[in-house]
């Protein structure tokens, strides 16, 4: 990797709405995140003392870990810290880049779309059922799902447009070590 050209930071008060909403979901992954740990340290101490153990912390650290995972996905398509192959940004003609990662990204607001859609449909029919331990409607536990969903959606479809109107998102890349284009 080449550090010698800063990487692109793009510009705007449409992604400085974007930066302080990846912050705010940072901040909520990171307490989802703290609170896998605490409830998981709390199952682990619960077995070596005599104490009368808690149900509903394993209840709540699986939740945890699904706010966790859907919270933070929009973060990672707007930072490029999602998985991707970048076999085609290393390529010399910049429109076949910028024409690749356009298709890419609408592939991810349409796959965003049908994840809104579903986890709107948990949101207003699971209000009935409630979690085994903590008697929690699941439709609030499908809330920061459809939250985090709608966000990569919104998210991949400023990134589409960024890159239609502004040329793609480039990985840093030294001669040596493109082989194929």
């Amino acid at each position: 990797m080449s550090s010698t050209q800063p990487r692109q930071r793009r510009q705007g008060p449409l992604w400085r709405i974007v930066s302080i909403l990846t912050a705010v979901e940072i901040v909520i992954g990171a307490i989802a995140l703290l609170a896998i740990f605490v409830l998981v340290f709390m199952q682990a101490a619960q077995r070596y003392t005599s104490f009368e153990s808690f149900a509903w912390t394993g209840e709540l650290a699986k939740f945890a870990m699904i706010w966790l995972s859907f919270s933070v996905m929009g973060v990672l398509v707007t930072s490029r810290g999602h998985i991707a192959l970048e076999i085609v940004d290393s390529f010399k003609n910049k429109m076949i880049v910028r024409v690749v990662q356009t298709i890419a990204l609408v592939i991810v607001v349409a796959v965003g779309a049908g994840l809104v859609a579903e986890a709107w449909a948990l949101v207003t029919t699971q209000g009935i059922i409630k979690s085994p331990v903590l008697r929690l409607p699941m439709s609030f536990v499908y809330i920061p799902v459809l939250i985090g969903v709608a966000s990569l959606t919104i998210r991949a479809a400023i990134a589409a447009i960024d890159v239609v109107i502004n040329g793609p998102h480039l990985a840093d890349y030294e001669e040596s070590e493109v082989t194929a284009a």
